[in-house]
């Protein structure tokens, strides 16, 4: 016990000379710390405009202070602080101080990208930023990358609120829903190309030809397009030339392929087909057709006659687009010609189904004077070979017939 008191009273007197040497460090850090100075500047964008309202903080500190109405700035900080300078839709920049009271002038740069985009609205354009209602902005290159052979099914998990349901068959016209179902009748959206109203399909169209792609997916685009918009507006704009500029030709295409996986469909193979026919005859007290019967004379033997369905009824199917895009323009003119071939064949034997589309557009504008004529032009041609319900039906009849 005696011990313990000598040791806690050591413990005792060492703590105020801990104290002590704590407090002269502190001291002597304080006095190597850099007085601060007063430092002044102007903050300006890429146009040499001033900006008011913009930011000056030191960095790791919450001592910061904004811009006047002029961009002037007037901050108290030591002489080898840096500071962060930021300002709503610019980029935010780092300025070392080293020890100057007067800085140039420091431009922040624009990050405003999305809102500067020009959408297409109806009777013009607009700029993003300035819109109201909710219009979704396509990247119709990132589009044109997947393999379709319409419009509606390339647009699938490219905007929000947009559901696409198709069949898979070539060919097919999908189910488009724009913010779910808002009708008992038609749920399609309208579609506008170039200014024209198109419908609610819009099948026969080539994505190849695409500029620009918007959808207008809120109730104000009835105020343009009145009650044919009540399900949403898909706006699209095609190639156009360009004035002063030598033709231009362009040429993109692919082949592709489609096979069914193999394994997906579980096929009895013929001994296991005629054990199942003589089960459901016996059960339901019928003869047993002569072809599975193992007693009669024409009873014929599954190791002599296996054929493998799968591979009778499934076969490669092949799909390729080919287009030719040629534009140019000249002082007072602009053209666009392109033509473009769709091809897929299906993955059925004998019924395909298979679809063709040949496609030819034609844009054309002139200024003559304060006068301005233009000229769009389209053919198109397709046909196909669907496989409807009933179609499938007699199919299958023929296929597995008796």
């Amino acid at each position: 016990m005696k011990y313990s008191y000598l040791i806690l009273l050591g413990l005792l007197a060492l703590a105020p000379a801990t104290y002590a040497e704590g407090n002269g460090n502190i001291d002597q850090m304080s006095m190597t710390q850099p007085s601060n100075i007063i430092v002044k500047g102007k903050i300006v964008d890429e146009k040499g405009e001033l900006l008011s309202g913009a930011t000056i903080q030191q960095k790791g500190t919450s001592n910061g202070v904004i811009t006047d109405t002029d961009g002037n700035f007037s901050i108290s900080v030591p002489s080898d602080a840096t500071l962060i300078v930021s300002f709503i839709g610019f980029k935010s920049i780092e300025v070392t101080v080293g020890g100057k009271t007067k800085l140039s002038n420091i431009t922040l740069v624009s990050n405003i990208k999305e809102l500067d985009q020009v959408v297409v609205i109806g009777y013009g354009t607009q700029r993003k930023v300035d819109l109201t209602g909710s219009v979704a902005i396509v990247n119709t290159e990132e589009m044109k990358k997947v393999s379709n052979s319409n419009i509606s099914t390339l647009l699938e998990g490219k905007v929000a609120g947009v559901q696409i349901t198709s069949d898979g068959q070539p060919g097919a016209d999908p189910t488009v829903r724009i913010r779910g179902i808002g009708s008992f009748g038609s749920t399609a959206p309208l579609y506008v190309v170039d200014g024209v109203p198109m419908g609610t399909t819009i099948r026969d169209f080539s994505p190849n030809d695409i500029e620009t792609l918007q959808v207008l997916k809120d109730a104000s685009a009835a105020a343009i397009y009145g009650s044919r918009a009540a399900n949403g507006v898909i706006i699209i704009t095609t190639k156009q030339g360009k004035k002063n500029q030598a033709m231009k030709i362009d040429y993109s295409g692919y082949v592709g392929f489609d096979q069914v996986q193999s394994g997906v469909y579980d096929v009895m193979d013929s001994y296991q087909y005629g054990k199942y026919v003589t089960m459901a005859y016996n059960n339901s007290g019928m003869d047993v057709p002569a072809g599975y019967d193992t007693t009669n004379a024409k009873y014929i033997d599954p190791d002599k006659v296996n054929t493998n369905w799968f591979d009778e009824a499934f076969k490669t199917g092949i799909r390729q687009n080919h287009s030719i895009n040629m534009s140019g323009g000249g002082a007072n003119n602009t053209y666009n010609i392109a033509l473009d071939y769709y091809s897929q064949k299906g993955t059925m034997v004998g019924a395909g189904p298979n679809y063709d589309r040949y496609t030819a557009r034609i844009n054309n504008t002139m200024d003559v004077k304060f006068i301005k004529f233009k000229t769009n032009i389209v053919y198109s041609h397709s046909s196909q070979d669907n496989m409807a319900l009933s179609n499938a039906n007699e199919y299958v009849q023929g296929l597995y017939g008796s």
